[in-house]
């Protein structure tokens, strides 16, 4: 690349200064020397004349959160002339490139129309040097480098002197066209198959609810049972409670007196944190005191119990505790512990089924925190098959929620996949590396040295 010759105040970047090579007709400039960077402002929200029968669009990054248009028109709120008047906000003009500059940094949008905006912005005005859709997705590229650029100590914040020192790469005006048109046809097919990915991943729940219904009215096992010589009137009707030796509850370690402990050969403690749908997630695992088991003797944990949550947000949610482990749980979490012949796992898949959850909504309180007693889990209906068949509707379950869960890993990678995709299509865009540059166009230095002459 030719080297250029910068002055005080030249817009160009040094050569030893520029954060990678770019394509010889391009040029790296500081940002700030070709175009105006405008901060917000919020007019006191206590004044009703800034606000009430406001015709002024006025955004905040909150405006951007999971917005993923290109483009805005306006926010959720509106501000009056006076309350433009009467801040530090302003008016901004069509193409104005929009960046959230704090609480996060990174969110980025083209004003559709003229707008305003709050504090938490640094907007870029459109410039002759550049497209505002080539500033806009160089800086959605490039939310490390602007993080890199802020400073704060209760949240990162990047501020107008060090926006305006941002290095940007210019290519010439109609190869920026061309690399918006290359970015925007290339995401729209990428958008296109992350929407059929996670239109699979969004039926996963329907599909885990409808074999669950499925396994519990008897159709997952009809034919089993036809081959089996078996009917559906085997299926005994009966209660939680009476297929149990115990259905209890642990206590808080607050009110007993007990410590917590980082010595693992304590007693691993149980809450509702732990217990997800089918399985235990003991990643961030807590201990007590072994005095609390001499206290609450009761819900001390043996291997096999089956556990459901029945308190809060998490209420019906069952699995296994299969952990060889000297453990109690908390008030929260509903120890049930099977007669013989009962098979766990039965059970569990039940407690996350369509009909418990059904009958959980039915019978929760909402106190302070939703919940349902154990006198309610006694009395909770279950149609039971035989052993035999509670083994069979446990064996299809299991090869279900195993294919389902190696499809739904594959459709999380994929999704990963995407989004690495849009990364990389991003990072070549600004290097001259999607094939569109034409070294014939008129180049970026002489683009420039025109209009900033």
């Amino acid at each position: 690349m030719a080297k250029k010759t910068v002055e005080k105040a030249s817009p160009f970047v040094p050569v030893e200064e520029q954060p990678y090579q770019v394509p010889e007709n391009w040029c790296w400039v500081i940002i700030g020397k070709i175009t105006d960077i405008i901060g917000g402002g919020t007019p006191p929200s206590g004044m009703a004349t800034y606000y009430e029968g406001g015709t002024i669009p006025w955004i905040t990054p909150a405006d951007l959160s999971d917005y993923n248009e290109v483009y805005i028109s306006r926010g959720k709120k509106m501000i009056t002339e006076l309350g433009l008047e009467k801040s530090s906000a302003k008016m901004l003009p069509t193409g104005t490139v929009c960046l959230s500059s704090r609480a996060p940094i990174g969110y980025v949008a083209i004003a559709k129309n003229q707008l305003s905006t709050n504090q938490g912005f640094k907007s870029f005005l459109p410039s002759k040097c550049y497209l505002p859709q080539y500033l806009y997705w160089y800086l959605k590229g490039n939310k490390e480098l602007l993080e890199s650029k802020a400073s704060g100590t209760t949240f990162l914040e990047l501020s107008g002197k060090k926006a305006a020192q941002l290095p940007f790469p210019i290519a010439p005006l109609p190869e920026q066209k061309r690399i918006v048109d290359r970015i925007e046809s290339l995401f729209a097919k990428l958008d296109e198959a992350k929407e059929k990915v996670q239109a699979a991943l969004g039926s996963f729940e329907t599909r885990k609810a409808a074999v669950l219904q499925s396994a519990f009215n008897g159709h997952l096992t009809e034919n089993w049972r036809h081959n089996n010589g078996i009917s559906i009137s085997t299926w005994d009707k009966t209660t939680i409670g009476n297929i149990s030796v115990l259905i209890t509850k642990g206590a808080s370690p607050k009110w007993q007196g007990v410590s917590y402990t980082t010595d693992k050969s304590q007693t691993l403690f149980i809450t509702s944190e732990n217990v997800r749908e089918g399985y235990l997630d003991l990643e961030k695992e807590k201990y007590l005191d072994n005095k609390i088991n001499e206290i609450q003797a009761r819900s001390v944990l043996c291997y096999g119990d089956v556990l459901l949550n029945i308190v809060g947000a998490s209420i019906g949610r069952s699995a296994i505790f299969d952990r060889h482990q000297l453990a109690n749980t908390n008030l929260a979490v509903c120890i049930i512990r099977l007669k013989d012949g009962i098979e766990n796992r039965f059970i569990s898949y039940f407690l996350n089924s369509p009909f418990a959850q059904y009958f959980y909504s039915d019978k929760k309180v909402e106190v302070a925190r939703a919940n349902i007693s154990l006198g309610d889990i006694k009395l909770m209906p279950i149609s039971l098959p035989t052993k035999d068949e509670q083994f069979e509707i446990v064996r299809l379950l299991d090869a279900f929620f195993d294919k389902e869960a190696e499809a739904k890993a594959q459709a999380e990678a994929a999704l990963k996949s995407i989004d690495a995709m849009k990364k990389s299509i991003l990072a070549k865009a600004f290097r001259g590396e999607l094939g569109t540059n034409h070294p014939e166009d008129e180049s970026a230095e002489e683009l420039l040295k025109r209009t900033l002459a």
